[in-house]
């Protein structure tokens, strides 16, 4: 259900990005505001350009998103508290704590909304070390982090 969540999310802002692209265009007078002459086709390639939306976001959260173990020979109460100070120097707030999980939302609303509220990285608690769930890029940068952090200490 949420890959369903995140590839409606996904199509709505694909076509809200092209159509304030196409508004911003047409207000700086560098094509005109005949839909004609902004498509080759004129309405009949919107519903192309439709189609090519939901496919990309189709595939999107697919390769957005990721899950990312960690291995590391430590507590996880001792990886848990220098995930909370890592994350926090980070703009980061803790969502939510129970035993095994530590949920991380970014604290800015900008930067929640340039993500379409999908800022959410959750770790959790393996026989081995720790799992991280979220986008693609911000579950690599905060796994080489905090390895490289837990491994040099």
């Amino acid at each position: 259900m949420k890959y369903l969540i995140r590839s409606v999310k996904y199509f709505f802002y694909f076509a809200f990005l092209t159509t304030a692209i196409i508004f911003i265009l047409i207000f700086i007078g560098a094509v005109n505001g005949d839909i004609n002459d902004i498509f080759e086709g004129g309405y009949n390639a919107l519903w192309k350009i439709g189609l090519f939306f939901a496919a990309v976001a189709a595939v999107y959260p697919k390769l957005g998103f990721i899950v990312r173990d960690v291995s590391i020979d430590r507590a996880w109460d001792e990886v848990s508290g220098i995930a909370r100070d890592y994350f926090k120097e980070r703009r980061y707030q803790l969502e939510s704590e129970d035993a095994d999980t530590l949920t991380f939302r970014r604290r800015s609303a900008a930067e929640r909304i340039s993500r379409m509220y999908e800022d959410r990285i959750t770790l959790s608690r393996t026989e081995t070390g720790f799992r991280m769930e979220g986008l693609r890029k911000d579950v690599l940068l905060a796994a080489s982090g905090l390895e490289h952090i837990l491994i040099s200490d």
